[in-house]
């Protein structure tokens, strides 16, 4: 069951992830894809989409800023 203040963190994560892949030129998309082992499969070939492998380094990016959001203590311990 979500809770406004997960969803809020969520859509935050987004957000950062969406604000900072736009900024990156597609090389570094590319380098950051592999150094995590992820995407070759949108970097070259006949599947290779420049906007998949945009998204697919937003997911990896919101996921770990979530999680570090999430292990963050909050007010209430």
């Amino acid at each position: 069951m979500s809770h406004i203040v997960n969803d809020q963190i969520a859509d935050r994560a987004i957000d950062d992830a969406c604000a900072k892949v736009s900024q990156m030129a597609f090389s570094a998309v590319s380098r950051a894809l592999i150094q995590r082992g992820k995407g070759t499969q949108f970097l070259v070939g006949p599947l290779a989409d420049q906007d998949k492998a945009r998204d697919a380094l937003i997911d990896i990016l919101a996921d770990d800023l979530f999680q570090q959001a999430m292990d963050r203590p909050g007010p209430a311990g």
